[in-house]
């Protein structure tokens, strides 16, 4: 590794002379400092950020507000991984990440998350902005006290946050009614099937609706596309029988678009003979989404890379704390389309971090 002993000795001058150039302290001539910024350029130099941050002395709190997991509603466990994992690498260099979770089905209890961050005076926050209404209020707070803050997953418009990090939702619904299209005929037609609870409150899978609509509308518009509404996620198990129903009543339905990360469940209620005859897509990489593209009930499922989501999050907002280095407004997570055939090749980062931990 290139210490800055190394580029001192190479450029002929003292250590403290390379210190001054990088941190931009001044005091050095304009041709020296140019001779050592381009030795720094040729040898890759960086700046080691912990030995850095812990010459600051100077401890900062930072605060997740993240959407809770369990059973049911286990997409979170990702990201939640990815935020721990990044928690993990920036703590030995003063950053101390408090995580605060909330029921994604339930405005209170994401408002009362909130108030408990608060109190914690963080110096920034890394958030997952679910509820309009509730997060243009969070906004007020943290623009009042001059608190940083960034979106990773949802990406909510007209506020002044760091940045967005996660998928590009519209996009991914384009790529959806693509893979969808590919895998019917010309006179088929098309469900979509909504698992949430008031989806213009999810904007993430509002806008993947928007793209998929989007796409056949400008490419083969004479498609007709069905909705099916189920106002919580338990409800589509509970009413089987409604989607069966449909499927009957609308036989040329032959493609299913499951925006959320439940399609797993829209599986288990298709009677069994009926969805050999469906081309289902979906998103995320849940266990039980997995094992569904596994047994072939799925065709294709659209990665968003939620662990590296939470991971960027926080590393992100660690460079910007330490060095002030301010991000590109979005920082997109891949669409990577999975298959039964490529899934064992995914998602390696993951992987590795739940074999260590």
């Amino acid at each position: 590794m290139i210490t800055i002993k190394d580029i001192a000795k190479e450029a002929n001058v003292s250590v403290g002379t390379v210190d001054r150039v990088l941190h931009n302290r001044g005091g050095v001539s304009p041709k020296t400092e140019d001779k050592i910024r381009k030795i720094l350029k040729q040898k890759k130099f960086k700046i080691n950020t912990i030995a850095s941050s812990l010459a600051m002395k100077k401890n900062l709190n930072l605060a997740t507000l993240i959407p809770q997991y369990d059973g049911e509603n286990v997409f979170w466990k990702s990201p939640m991984s990815g935020i721990q994992k990044g928690s993990q690498e920036v703590n030995p260099y003063g950053i101390e990440n408090h995580i605060f979770t909330f029921d994604q089905f339930n405005p209170q209890s994401y408002t009362d998350a909130f108030k408990m961050l608060i109190q914690l005076q963080p110096d920034a926050v890394v958030m997952v902005p679910i509820f309009i209404k509730e997060t243009t209020e969070i906004i007020q707070t943290l623009s009042h006290r001059k608190i940083p803050y960034l979106f990773f997953n949802v990406d909510l418009k007209g506020y002044n946050n760091l940045c967005y990090i996660g998928q590009k939702s519209f996009e991914a619904g384009i790529l959806a009614g693509k893979l969808t299209r590919l895998c019917i005929d010309s006179e088929d037609e098309v469900l979509i099937v909504l698992t949430r609870k008031n989806l213009y409150d999810y904007e993430a899978n509002f806008e993947r609706v928007k793209g998929f609509v989007h796409y056949f509308k400008e490419n083969k518009p004479e498609t007709k596309i069905h909705e099916l509404q189920f106002d919580e996620p338990s409800k589509v198990e509970q009413s089987g029988e409604r989607i069966n129903d449909f499927l009957k009543k609308h036989p040329q339905i032959k493609g299913i678009l499951v925006p959320s990360s439940r399609i797993s469940n829209v599986c288990r209620v298709i009677d069994h003979d009926k969805l050999k005859e469906l081309k289902l897509v979906g998103f995320d990489t849940t266990p039980q989404n997995v094992e569904a593209l596994e047994k072939g009930l799925v065709t294709f499922l659209i990665s968003q890379k939620s662990f590296n989501q939470g991971y960027k999050s926080i590393k992100t907002m660690a460079n910007y704390l330490v060095h002030k280095k301010i991000p590109n407004n979005e920082i997109p997570t891949p669409l990577e389309i999975i298959t039964k055939e490529n899934y064992n090749f995914s998602h390696s980062e993951e992987r590795k971090y739940y074999n260590e931990n």
